[in-house]
Parts: C-alpha cells; structure tokens; sequence
C-alpha cells in the first residue's frame, strides 16, 4: 500500500522564525496561512483547523492532518526558543500518547 499524499504543505525560514503553510485535499488548496507568519501563530492556526475540522464531524480528515502538524512541528522544536519547544513537545507526546489507546 502507498504512502497517502501530503495534506499540509509547508515553508519554514528558520532566521526569521516564520512559518507558512497550506492544507491541500484532493489537490484542491482548502486553507492557508496566507504567508509567512510567526511560527508560534501558524502552528496555532493550524491546530484550530483541526479542531473546527474534529468539531464539524471530518474526524478522519483532522486525525491526518493533525498527524501532519506533529510531524512538522517536531522537525522544527529544535529551531525555536524554548518556550515553544517545550509546547510542541508536549503537544506530540499527548498526540502520540491518545493515538495509541
């Protein structure tokens, strides 16, 4: 079985600390960023998408996505301060820990 295709497409410029991102379903742009953001409020912004996503009854499509967000914001908790680092962290290990029940 293949691999399923990305969701969430995203750029990341770590010297500035910003952070853009776009949520593509069936190659159909559905939601953005709009652009380079601070990465504290574009990881936030996604995360509430998910959520609305969970909330509106498209829990599969938010537990993809959401295993999408994990995986990004882990590759970057060690490119931002610790404040953040420390959030992501914990975000990943309470996913990983509810995935797994």
């Amino acid at each position: 079985m293949g691999r399923k295709k990305k969701r969430i497409v995203w750029s990341w410029k770590p010297e500035t600390g910003e952070l853009a991102w776009e949520y593509i379903k069936a190659g159909v742009p559905m939601a953005s960023s709009k652009g380079l953001m601070p990465v504290r409020q574009a990881l936030a912004d996604l995360m509430d998408m998910v959520s609305d996503m969970d909330d509106a009854g498209d829990e599969v499509e938010a537990h993809r996505v959401m295993e999408e967000w994990v995986e990004m914001a882990w590759s970057l908790r060690d490119q931002v301060d610790e404040e953040l680092r420390d959030a992501i962290e914990e975000a990943c290990h309470e996913w990983w820990n509810a995935d797994e029940e």
